[in-house]
């Protein structure tokens, strides 16, 4: 049976300690009945795999042990669908159903009550708020905020470039919570790959030599999940062997997955597309509107830096543009991102879940 997320249990490294730090202070404050001086919301944000759904559960767990009578709830973006499907149909004859897109429904449902109401709140995954659910999200952060009710949220990407990717949620949401404490995730590095992946061997009780694990840490890409099934991929190699693993044994059982996990054009259109949350073939189209032209600059830098295509076959690729295109996109990525920090913070998280 799986072990429920602890904070023991997470691993700490470079990538994941100023969000550890900010949870751990949230049980501090709880602790010590300070928590209505929290910074609030506080925002963790990063790719998937990186520790967020981990530290969120493993919070709820240590705050309900310390007393279980504290009002702890925790919902997803996705459970803003109830809310929108509970609206009342009796509109007006002639009255717009869709001009009001974010009034409350006649009766409040039971679990957005709670989440009103609970002394800790946790909102996951809200890159997927469905449309239409921003300004309900913003007045419960509101009210939450005027009763100095701790919140923490978790998103795949920070205000801004939530913003960015997902006009639908609006700058009233978005600013508050950049008002709060946010703290980024980033993906991980090789160095820290290799600790996960000795914890978890360790965890197993699995005796693998350091050589397999260093291999697979500079080789596979992914975060604690990804990595966590490597081992557990190890394990089985292991028992159906009956003899300790040799790198041989598991480089040709890895193939397709490293082969899989190369960076290729189509690859990063893939990631940039969800990034902006713009369609892939919007990519890989000639249109020119505004909101396709950076990340298909974008797309163009990290196809030249990260596959062995010529800048003619990454032009042919993305739109059927020539060489001097890609050039030119390539140029004025590599100057903008210099400037300015948050494109700059986006090309690193989508290299490092490229790679």
């Amino acid at each position: 049976m799986q072990m429920a997320p602890t904070l023991g249990r997470f691993l700490v490294v470079p990538e994941n300690r100023a969000a550890f730090l900010a949870i751990d202070a949230m049980v501090a404050a709880f602790e010590t009945n300070l928590a209505h001086r929290l910074v609030t919301p506080l925002m963790l944000h990063g790719p998937g795999g990186a520790g967020k759904t981990h530290l969120a559960t493993a919070l709820t767990h240590e705050l309900v042990h310390q007393n279980v009578q504290l009002g702890v709830r925790q919902i997803v973006a996705n459970d803003w669908k109830m809310l929108l499907m509970q609206r009342p149909c009796n509109t007006p004859e002639g009255a717009s159903r869709s001009g009001d897109s974010t009034r409350e429904p006649s009766e409040t449902p039971t679990w957005l009550a709670e989440a009103r109401a609970a002394d800790f709140l946790v909102l996951e995954d809200l890159h997927h708020l469905p449309s239409g659910a921003a300004e309900a999200m913003v007045q419960l952060l509101d009210e939450r905020q005027g009763h100095h009710l701790p919140t923490l949220v978790t998103a795949r990407c920070g205000p801004r470039q939530l913003a960015q990717r997902s006009p639908r949620l609006g700058e009233r949401l978005t600013s508050r919570l950049a008002a709060g404490l946010v703290v980024a995730l980033a993906p991980l590095q090789a160095d820290s790959r290799l600790r996960l992946l000795q914890e978890f061997a360790q965890r197993r009780q699995l005796a693998v030599g350091l050589d397999i694990l260093r291999w697979l840490a500079t080789h596979l890409a992914g975060g604690g999940r990804q990595l966590e099934g490597v081992v557990a991929q190890l394990d089985t190699l292991a028992k159906l062997q009956r003899r300790p693993l040799q790198l041989a044994d598991i480089r040709p059982h890895f193939r397709a997955q490293l082969e899989a996990l190369q960076p290729s054009v189509e690859r990063i259109v893939e990631q940039v597309g969800g990034h902006f949350g713009i369609e892939p073939a919007d990519l890989c189209s000639r249109r020119r509107l505004r909101s396709i032209l950076l990340p298909r600059q974008i797309s163009m830098y990290l196809a030249r830096r990260l596959t062995g295509l010529s800048m003619k076959q990454i032009g042919a690729r993305l739109g059927g543009h020539d060489h001097s295109t890609v050039l030119h996109a390539c140029r004025k990525i590599e100057v903008a991102s210099g400037r300015d920090a948050l494109l700059s913070g986006a090309i690193r998280q989508l290299q490092g879940e490229l790679m």
